[in-house]
């Protein structure tokens, strides 16, 4: 596969999850008068009607980010910080970006596939540019590993062949540049090798792993699944995430599928 400086195609996932929230209005009981000072929430059972008040939350809206480059720039001066909304809707823009841009040059839609995994891993935009790392604390007192420069890659598992697409993304600005396409039969992969390794053996920073896929004509397609830096406040339980386990569990999952038939 032809990659940008001649390197692996590098692939740490991010998955996107909507919450559907529903809420089912019920009749209000005769005698009982509305009250207007308040949102009530009425739970019914088979011997009694209980008013339950509810607070008013007041919902907090994303700040709009003017100067893009300014603002990045300011985010990733601190190695450590709370996480905010503005920058994770920023760069949720651009992965949606990178799909539009996939399903353009890989000529498919969302009807050819049953399943699609992002995966994301540090990566310069131009031989110039230094990578800048941040640990956003969530809410719930957990850390993620950010960056400002990513490598891009999204998969789309298709009933009999998967389609990748990867592209380099500056989320300094937004560019979107040195994309590559591709598409492979799950029948033809003869071979699969996974390492897991450092990047050095004495004092490593990186912890990485790598996926080779050997395809029945002598190609070989490399995939980079991780560059985790590592971190004493950004750290994982097990050999793999949850996202490389998915990752790794659906693509076998199709190539066994396939070899049976």
């Amino acid at each position: 596969m032809k990659e940008k400086k001649k390197k692996e195609q590098s692939v740490e996932t991010e998955v996107f999850t909507e919450d559907e929230l529903a809420s089912d209005e019920q009749p209000e009981a005769k005698g009982k008068k509305k009250n207007k000072k308040s949102k009530v929430a009425e739970i019914s059972s088979e011997d009694e009607m209980i008013e339950v008040k509810q607070p008013k939350v007041k919902e907090k809206k994303t700040k709009e980010v003017k100067n893009r480059a300014k603002y990045t720039s300011k985010y990733f001066k601190k190695f450590a910080g709370r996480s905010h909304g503005s920058y994770d809707e920023m760069i949720a823009k651009d992965y949606q970006n990178v799909i539009q841009r996939a399903y353009e040059l890989s000529s498919i839609s969302e009807a050819d596939y049953s399943k699609k995994i992002m995966i994301t891993v540090p990566d310069a935009f131009d031989p110039g540019s230094k990578v800048n790392y941040r640990l956003d604390k969530l809410p719930d007192g957990s850390y993620t590993l950010l960056y400002d420069q990513a490598l891009v890659t999204v998969l789309f598992f298709g009933d009999d062949s998967l389609y990748y697409h990867q592209a380099n993304v500056d989320h300094r600005n937004g560019h979107i540049a040195f994309d590559v396409s591709g598409e492979f039969n799950y029948f033809d992969v003869v071979h699969i090798e996974t390492a897991l390794k450092y990047d050095r053996p004495m004092r490593p920073k990186y912890l990485t792993l790598d996926v080779e896929l050997g395809l029945s004509d002598g190609t070989i397609i490399p995939f980079h699944l991780r560059n985790h830096r590592m971190h004493e406040e950004y750290d994982f339980d097990g050999t793999l995430t949850k996202h490389e386990q998915q990752f790794l569990d659906t693509l076998k999952q199709k190539i066994r599928n396939s070899r049976k038939l």
